[in-house]
């Protein structure tokens, strides 16, 4: 997919040696694309640090996203991306005058789409999916935009009070 969109080859992947970076496909892979593999120290997380802070900073994100939705903790994978989503259109101290979008992209991220995560969201069910007197909406809770589509995703699901 890097190569695809972006045009540029992954030259090495760092990890720590975890038995689902272990596998004969996934080795394989490694080996025709000519990606080296760097394994760090197991549990020895500071080696690893520049990845290990990231994914704390985006953990946190996600937690107060999930309690100030007061939702379950089973959103944690939408609460993460979303996270993500958000921190990749915010300005960086890394980067002077800058959003990691616009490195990447070369363009101004645009936020209008952006919407509070666990907001209450009303879904329209299309005309042909409905009956004369059946609601034209469903009450639902907004769960994050879709990285590379113009779509929003929801859950019918109730709120984890």
């Amino acid at each position: 997919m890097i190569q695809t969109q972006f045009n540029k080859k992954v030259k090495f992947v760092r990890h720590d040696g975890a038995r689902e970076f272990a596998t004969n496909s996934l080795q394989d892979f490694y080996e025709v694309e000519g990606i080296e593999q760097q394994t760090t120290v197991p549990y020895a997380h500071q080696a690893n640090g520049t990845a290990e802070r990231a994914i704390r900073t985006i953990v946190t994100i996600g937690r107060s996203m999930l309690h100030h939705a007061k939702l379950d903790k089973c959103f944690w994978a939408e609460a993460a991306m979303t996270a993500v989503y958000v921190k990749n259109r915010l300005p960086s101290p890394k980067i002077p005058h800058k959003t990691p979008f616009e490195i990447v992209y070369n363009s101004k991220p645009s936020v209008k789409h952006m919407r509070v995560f666990g907001c209450q969201a009303y879904i329209l069910t299309p005309k042909e999916k409905r009956l004369k007197w059946d609601p034209k909406t469903r009450a639902g809770i907004f769960l994050a935009t879709k990285k590379y589509q113009k779509r929003i995703e929801f859950t019918a699901s109730k709120r984890g009070r």
